[in-house]
């Protein structure tokens, strides 16, 4: 993934990226270090040694990983979300928002489906703790808008959804 503009995560989010960088560059110094034991026990042809084929392959990949998680790094801006004074005058990142969902595909058995979500930074969505990154396309649907306001149509799954913002709460 190449990023070109910036990016805002949450500063756990942030200091996770990190970690997760630090975490692969330790593993790609393994499988380096890996290769080269693998290569100088055998020769280095797929059919003569095929761990040292493996191990290129994972360093391949890795380096890959550096590579894009330096870059997402690079353009990262941490986010400090107060739990206590979040956003209220529209859907932003931070937001506790309260939405409906409602299905285009069956207006009119349709009754809504009322959820509450944490709208955090760039691939940071955990679906358990009821948080959506806002790149998420659920998010990026409601970015912007205030109480009352409805998105435009945002196709989830096989689905065609409106979705309404219901509330916008000032805390947890």
């Amino acid at each position: 993934m190449t990023q070109s503009t910036t990016i805002y995560m949450t500063t756990t989010g942030f200091d996770n990226l990190k970690t997760l960088l630090a975490r692969k560059k330790q593993e790609y110094a393994e499988v380096r270090e890996h290769r080269q034991i693998a290569f100088e026990l055998s020769g280095d042809g797929w059919h003569d040694n095929p761990e040292f084929n493996r191990q290129q392959q994972l360093e391949a990949n890795l380096n890959h990983t550096v590579k894009e998680l330096t870059e997402r790094l690079q353009h990262a801006r941490p986010v400090n979300i107060d739990p206590n004074n979040r956003p209220t005058n529209h859907v932003a990142i931070g937001s506790l928002v309260s939405i409906t969902r409602w299905n285009l595909n069956d207006i009119a058995n349709d009754k809504g489906v009322n959820e509450t979500w944490e709208i955090v930074g760039f691939d940071e969505t955990d679906i358990q703790a009821a948080k959506i990154g806002y790149n998420a396309p659920l998010a990026k649907s409601i970015i912007g808008l205030q109480v009352g306001d409805i998105s435009d149509e945002l196709i989830l799954g096989s689905q065609a959804w409106e979705i309404e913002v219901t509330a916008l709460h000032a805390s947890s």
